[in-house]
Formats: structure tokens, C-alpha cells, sequence
């Protein structure tokens, strides 16, 4: 028997909630170098935008997951793999995030299509519908139009698409260890979660999914549903008494969402076990231009 057999028959036998990514990572690649708030994420009309390709998420036959390190190793072989957009082309997305009233109350859908410029040039389009209208006293996200700029000043962290990000793993780890409060962990985990449905290109992607493999705390677990119902293995990390799991597809490592889930008991959001959020990515694709928007559109600042 050869060596990486060996390892794939040994790491077969481990069990999936033991953190072992960050061994893992340093065999599989070597040492990493170390250098020094957010979009939202039915199929588009052809009158509105031609289609050129598009990469739609399926639910696959369930597989066992080795661990968390060879997940997002394979989903960032897979995301890389996926087509690029061309200078001028679009990146279209559709997406529903499932939350609940100020937390506790009745639970609503907010279903979103986006369409962001590949190059960052140009303004790009949201498209929200909520689920629900809201009673006295509630607040809800409202429907509408808004017009995302290209926001050239922005840190490429924070533009509309994420184009300018780097694709070195240490490098990204830096700049994610740059957002926000908390350790170090704390602080890259939250900026990572912040950015695993936005508009991307495939090596940035990639890129994205090895920098979470990374960080500290990471683990797996083998069973995540996201807001569309469709379950898959769960890369999870918690924090403040809630797990934060990102759900990929058991079988064609495709990133499928995302879902809140209380871990302590004592939490003002419900028992343990208790789902507070949801999100899924529903379809990407490559489009020609953005649909003409309507006049009550509302400009986003940068």
C-alpha cells in the first residue's frame, strides 16, 4: 500500500468532529506565508440579460466526508474549475436567507437577485422580495431595487465583487485577520463567512475555501441544511454559544449555504439546537448586461 493511501485509509477512521485541519493543511501544503458590511446574495429573463453560462447547485447522493481540510480542499478544486467571467460580462446570483423577527418572532424569507459588473466597473442591481409585510411594531427588510456601484475607493474586501482579493492562502488569512474584533480566529472566521456567497471569481474562491480550512477551531460536521432544504456535510466553528456552519454538497463539494444554529444552553434565541438564520445560494451564472432598473431604484453607498 503507498503512502497516500495509507493516509486516506487512516483519515477514513478519524472521527469527523476532532480538529485536525490544522496538521492536515501544513502536510498537504507546507508552511503558510504570512504577510503582514455586506451584499445579499427563478431563473433571469432572456429579455433581461443573455445567459452565457451558468453553474446551477443540485443536491447530489450523500458520501462520507474524510474531515474538514479534504472538503474544502475538494470544493476549491471544484470552484476553480468553474467559468470565468469576461471583461464586461456579469455575474448574476440568486439567494434566500430565512430569518426570524427581531430573533424570536415569525420567521420570513428575503429572496434576492443580484447582478455585479465582473470587473468592478460599472453599476450593478439587487432585486429583494420579502415574504412576509410587517405588523406594528415589526421591522423587516424591505422590497425594492438598488443600484450597487463599482466603489473603486473601497478596500477590494469590502467592493461588490470580490476581483482584487488575493489568491495566496496566507496572504488572504492576513487580510480576513484585518476585519472586525475578537482573537485572531474570531476576527477571520467572521470576515470569511461575511464573503463565501459574494460574487467571485473561481481562484478567489478556491482561495477563500483553503483560508477557512486554516482557521483555528474549524471542524466538521456531518449533516447542515440550508435555507432551501437541502442538506450536505457542514464546515462549523462556534462562537458566543451559536455554530456558524457553512453547508457544501456531500458529493460535488459545491458550497450550498449557510445556517445559525444556538450551541449553549442560556441563549435569549432558544435552546440548543435552535436554527436563528439560514441563507442558500441558488443559482450563479454568467450574464451580458444588468437589467434595466425601475425609477424608485435606490443608490448604495460604498
Amino acid at each position: 500500500m503507498d503512502e497516500l493511501k495509507l493516509v486516506e485509509r487512516l483519515r477514513s477512521e478519524v472521527p469527523l468532529d476532532i480538529d485536525v485541519t490544522g496538521a492536515e493543511n501544513r502536510w498537504r501544503r507546507g508552511p503558510v506565508r504570512r504577510r503582514r458590511p455586506l451584499l445579499p446574495s427563478a431563473v433571469a429573463a432572456a429579455a433581461c440579460a443573455g445567459v452565457v453560462a451558468t453553474f446551477l447547485v443540485a443536491h447530489q447522493e450523500p458520501g462520507r466526508a474524510a474531515n474538514v481540510a479534504a472538503v474544502l480542499d475538494r470544493a476549491a478544486d471544484r470552484a476553480a474549475g468553474d467559468p470565468s467571467p469576461r471583461a464586461g460580462q456579469i455575474v448574476y446570483q440568486e439567494t434566500v436567507t430565512r430569518r426570524r423577527v427581531g430573533g424570536t418572532g415569525r420567521w420570513y424569507e428575503v429572496r434576492a437577485r443580484t447582478w455585479l459588473p465582473a470587473g468592478g466597473a460599472g453599476s450593478g442591481l439587487i432585486i429583494e422580495k420579502n415574504s412576509i409585510r410587517p405588523r406594528p411594531g415589526e421591522e423587516l427588510p424591505p422590497d425594492g431595487e438598488t443600484l450597487v456601484g463599482p466603489c473603486p475607493a473601497s478596500p477590494p474586501i469590502e467592493r461588490p465583487y470580490l476581483g482584487a482579493l488575493p489568491t495566496d492562502t496566507g496572504a488572504l488569512l492576513d487580510l480576513l485577520a484585518d476585519q472586525g474584533e475578537g482573537d485572531r480566529g474570531d476576527r477571520q472566521w467572521a470576515a470569511a463567512t461575511d464573503l463565501v456567497d459574494r460574487p467571485a471569481p473561481p481562484r478567489v474562491r478556491a482561495a477563500l475555501y483553503r483560508a477557512i480550512a486554516e482557521i483555528p477551531g474549524v471542524r466538521l460536521r456531518d449533516d447542515g441544511v440550508d435555507a432551501a432544504g437541502r442538506h450536505g456535510v457542514a464546515v462549523t466553528r462556534t462562537q458566543d454559544g451559536v455554530r456558524d456552519e457553512l453547508v457544501f454538497d456531500r458529493a460535488g463539494h459545491r458550497f450550498l449555504g449557510t445556517r445559525n444554529v444556538i450551541a449553549d444552553k442560556g441563549h435569549p434565541f432558544g435552546p440548543p439546537g435552535t436554527t436563528t438564520q439560514s441563507s442558500a445560494l441558488l443559482k450563479t451564472a454568467i450574464v451580458d448586461r444588468v437589467p434595466l432598473h425601475g425609477p424608485d431604484a435606490t443608490p448604495s453607498s460604498c
